[in-house]
């Protein structure tokens, strides 16, 4: 929420504490639908997968091998320009390849997910700015928004390029490769923006703001950790394509990339998906703001002067206090 209310109360602090819990110990709406986007999106990749490798002929394995003197490097290709078997060869085992049997299905639930995504990275960012303005000097807050504005716009390409890869698709190769290309792109950069985003958490621990504290405390003891290994799953995808891509023609380098590239996929579900742990409170922020504004309008409502009552300005000014606070 981009509007936070002076000072933390006792239930904000209980609903932070609760692993995601708000009013009464049940989850909030925002953490309820930030975890079924998760676990829908993921079930989808999963089955997608799966479903592709229960179709492979397993009796081939590994017996599937290039013409003796064939070029086995996509460099080589490359240097050519003879990209038609480069992309025949790079498909196999790959999530992409998988994808075409389920495009429909990759759509219907990708779009909504995305949706839900953004929605939810829109508030939360919002709310932690507000939150880092109360908390944090000037200069610090200024620089630490504006890498969480950059933050957001990248994440949002990001999700636009994975809706992309479904009309894009892999019987457009070129199209299909540069935009997954993007995606995985923007996916680690994204991470590394958020990561980088000079956020003082000792300080913000040491503030004496119950809400501030608990943010930076749950920060550093797991959503930094879980970024930090979806990042590790990037290097990991990246040494499996380049062991693909100078191994043409190996099932086995083509699967291990097929099967770290819909981990690395499945990772970005975790990525969006540990910030359930901010989402009570960007909640409870908004219900402390509300409880705020019922306040100065039921202390407002009573300040107001009965009919014939001689104590009109004194009333009146005591209203205007209580609205311009």
């Amino acid at each position: 929420m981009a509007c936070l209310g002076e000072a933390p109360i006792d239930d904000g602090v209980k609903g932070v504490q609760a692993q995601g819990s708000a009013v009464g110990g049940q989850p909030s709406w925002r953490a309820r639908a930030r975890l079924a986007a998760a676990i829908g999106n993921s079930a989808m990749v999963c089955y997608v997968y799966a479903a592709h490798l229960l179709g492979v002929e397993w009796g081939r394995f590994g017996a599937r091998a290039l013409d003796e003197g064939a070029i086995r490097s996509v460099r080589d290709y490359l240097w050519h320009w003879d990209l038609d078997p480069v992309f025949e060869q790079l498909r196999l085992f790959t999530f992409s390849q998988a994808m075409l049997d389920n495009l429909s299905l990759y759509m219907i639930v990708g779009t909504p997910v995305s949706v839900v995504y953004f929605t939810l990275e829109r508030d939360r960012i919002r709310w932690l700015q507000a939150l880092l303005r109360q908390t944090l000097p000037d200069v610090q807050t200024r620089h630490a928004n504006w890498w969480l504005d950059r933050y957001l716009v990248v994440f949002a390409t990001l999700l636009v390029c994975i809706l992309l890869l479904g009309p894009l698709h892999l019987e457009l190769p070129c199209a299909h490769y540069c935009c997954a290309f993007c995606a995985i792109f923007l996916g680690f950069l994204s991470i590394s923006i958020y990561l980088a985003a000079p956020i003082d958490l000792v300080a913000l621990e040491q503030s004496g703001n119950a809400e501030a504290a608990a943010w930076a405390s749950r920060a550093r003891r797991v959503v930094r950790p879980a970024l930090k290994f979806v990042l590790a799953l990037h290097a990991l995808a990246l040494g499996a394509a380049v062991w693909k891509a100078e191994s043409l023609g190996d099932d086995r380098s083509a699967l291990l990339f097929g099967v770290l590239e819909t981990a690395l996929v499945l990772g970005y579900q975790l990525f969006a998906g540990v910030f359930v742990v901010d989402d009570a409170m960007v909640v409870e922020a908004g219900k402390q703001k509300l409880k705020q504004v019922d306040a100065i309008d039921t202390i407002a409502n009573e300040a107001k002067p009965a009919k014939g009552s001689g104590d009109t300005d004194g009333n009146y000014h005591l209203m205007e206090r209580l609205v311009g606070s």
